[in-house]
């Protein structure tokens, strides 16, 4: 995580990840899951497996600890739980990464994701790579996540840049309704084709992000 001043232009892309650059397949990580015989896909959700997610989606609980809980409640080797894990991330989502490659040649782009530790490092070692972003801001790092307000303007400190000079992407309502209430420029991401339209629209007149 890093990046705390502008650069090339004064605009600032802040992009989601999962759905929008990594195309997420819940149902291979259903039947990764499934394998220990503990669990189906039509089983209630389990307690500790929510509170396990979410303190390790905010940094709360170590990578072991978290690994330790999943296979107690699958009945899973842990080895099992990483290959659930990863099978989520089925793929990169090339139309959007291609041209956000092309973007970041003239302007700052960087994440702003809900995320945990073994997730994370299967996009940047096997997907997107390290260099893709300018900078990531990343749940499990911050201890904080979408869509409460506190991350989203720890990033638009750190990059030290005001509302109006962002441009946010991301597939979820309710992360998209709390950037538009603090003044970025918000686009609703349902495909790529239409949201490269709409960066495009932004490019050429930026007071028109607004409305997006």
């Amino acid at each position: 995580m890093g990046g705390q001043t502008q650069q090339r232009d004064q605009l600032l892309f802040v992009f989601d990840v999962g759905g929008v650059f990594i195309e997420l397949n819940a149902d291979r990580r259903r039947t990764a899951l499934e394998a220990g015989g503990r669990w189906s896909g039509g089983s209630a959700p389990d307690a500790g497996l929510a509170e396990a997610n979410m303190l390790f989606r905010l940094g709360r609980i170590s990578e072991g600890d978290y690994l330790d809980r999943v296979q107690h409640i699958y009945g899973l080797k842990i080895e099992q739980v990483l290959a659930a894990e990863t099978a989520l991330l089925s793929g990169v989502l090339e139309e959007m990464a291609s041209y956000v490659r092309q973007l970041r040649v003239a302007h700052r782009v960087v994440c702003l994701s809900n995320t945990q530790a073994i997730h994370w490092r299967h996009i940047i070692e096997e997907l997107l790579g390290p260099e893709f972003f300018d900078a990531c801001y990343l749940s499990h790092e911050m201890g904080m996540e979408k869509p409460a307000e506190d991350i989203y303007l720890a990033v638009q400190e750190r990059e030290n840049v005001s509302a109006d000079q962002i441009i946010f992407v991301d597939d979820t309502l309710d992360n998209i309704h709390t950037s538009r209430r603090l003044g970025w420029n918000s686009i609703y991401h349902t495909t790529a084709a239409e949201t490269i339209s709409h960066i495009e629209q932004v490019l050429r007149q930026p007071t028109a992000a607004q409305q997006l």
